[in-house]
C-alpha cells in the first residue's frame, strides 16, 4: 500500500450531517449462524473484547482450516479491533454478541468506496476520478491550498459524515440540495479516520502540508486497506476459498507463522493452568525418617 508520511495533532472535530447507517446495514441469518458457530469454538463462556480477540487471534493462528495464516490473520485482527473500537472494556461477550458487532461491522465497512465522488470501483480495483482533488480543495477553505497533516484525520471524518454537502458544519451547508439515501455509514467516516490517523502517525512533523492530492491519496489507501481487512475476515471466519491478502516472502511468512503458534499455545497454557499451589506429596520413605533417627539416637547413647 501507498503510504503518507506524517502525525496528527489535536484538531477539534467538525459537526456531522447524518448517523444513519448505509445499504448493507442488513444481516443475513445463514452469516449470523456461521458466525456464531466459528466464534463459539474459541468463546466458550463471557470474555471481555481484549480477551475475545485475543482467543479469536490464537485460534485463527493454529486453525489448520485458514490458508496461508501467517499472514492473513494480523488482518482479521485489525478488523476485529475496529469493529469492537466503541465497545466499552467492561462488556463481556458471547459468540452471539461477539458477532452482532463483527458481522454488522463487516456488512458496513463494505461500504468502504463509497463517499460520493471520490472514486469508482471498489477494492484493488478503485480508483480516485479527477473530482476528488476539486473537491478537496474546496474543502481547505477560500484562498487555501493545502492541510495541515495534523487535522487530515478529522478533515477525512467530517468531509465523509457530510457526503454530497463537503466538510463544512450543518449550519453552513444550507445551499446543499442534494437529497439521497446514505451511501454508506458513520462506521465507514470513523474507520477513514482512525486509518488516516495510523497512517500521520508514523512520522514526528505535525505541521507538514498536505496538497490535495495527498490528502485524496488517503482515500485511496484507506479503500484497499478495508477491503484487504474485510476479504481477511470473511475467509478466516465464513471460510471463502480465496482473499485479497498480499503474500509476503517465504521466509517471513515462516516467522511469522511461528510467532503467532507460539503466542496462541502460550495463552493456552496460561488460561488452563490451575489456579491452586500443587501440594508436595510424601512419600512412604519420608515417613519411616523419624523412626530412622530416633534409632541413631539411641545408638549414639549406647556408645557415649
Amino acid at each position: 500500500m501507498k503510504l503518507i508520511v506524517f502525525v496528527v495533532g489535536a484538531y477539534v472535530p467538525l459537526a456531522a450531517s447524518w448517523t444513519t447507517s448505509g445499504s448493507k446495514g442488513t444481516l443475513s441469518v445463514e452469516s449470523m449462524d456461521h458466525c456464531v458457530s466459528h466464534a463459539e469454538k474459541f468463546i466458550t463462556e463471557p470474555l471481555r473484547k481484549g480477551r475475545a480477540i485475543e482467543r479469536a487471534m490464537d485460534h485463527c493462528a493454529l486453525d489448520n482450516k485458514v490458508d496461508d495464516k501467517n499472514f492473513v490473520c494480523p488482518h482479521y485482527k485489525e478488523l476485529l479491533i475496529g469493529a469492537l473500537r466503541r465497545e466499552s472494556t467492561q462488556t463481556e461477550f458471547s459468540a452471539k454478541s461477539f458477532c452482532d458487532v463483527t458481522e454488522t461491522y463487516v456488512s458496513q465497512l463494505g461500504d468502504a468506496a463509497k463517499i460520493p465522488n471520490m472514486g469508482k470501483g471498489e477494492g484493488f480495483l478503485f480508483e480516485l476520478t479527477k473530482h476528488c482533488q476539486p473537491i478537496v480543495l474546496s474543502s481547505f477553505g477560500k484562498g487555501v491550498k493545502t492541510l495541515t497533516a495534523k487535522k487530515a484525520p478529522d478533515f477525512w471524518y467530517a468531509l465523509c459524515m457530510n457526503q454530497d454537502c463537503a466538510h463544512f458544519l450543518p449550519s453552513r451547508t444550507r445551499w446543499c440540495k442534494h437529497d439521497h439515501s446514505p451511501t454508506h455509514s458513520a462506521q465507514v467516516c470513523e474507520a477513514v479516520r482512525v486509518f488516516a490517523q495510523d497512517e500521520v502517525y508514523v512520522n514526528p512533523d505535525l505541521n507538514k502540508e498536505l496538497d490535495s492530492e495527498q490528502v485524496c491519496s488517503i482515500y485511496d489507501d484507506f479503500v484497499e486497506d478495508a477491503h484487504i481487512n474485510v476479504g481477511s475476515y470473511l475467509h478466516v471466519v465464513h471460510g471463502t476459498k480465496d482473499h485479497p491478502v498480499p503474500s509476503p516472502e517465504n521466509k517471513q511468512r515462516a516467522l511469522d507463522s511461528a510467532r503467532m503458534s507460539n503466542e496462541a499455545k502460550s495463552h493456552s497454557i496460561r488460561d488452563t493452568a490451575g489456579t491452586k499451589p500443587v501440594k508436595p506429596v510424601k512419600s512412604a520413605a519420608a515417613k519411616e525418617v523419624p523412626a530412622v533417627l530416633l534409632a541413631l539416637v539411641g545408638l549414639a547413647g549406647l556408645w557415649a
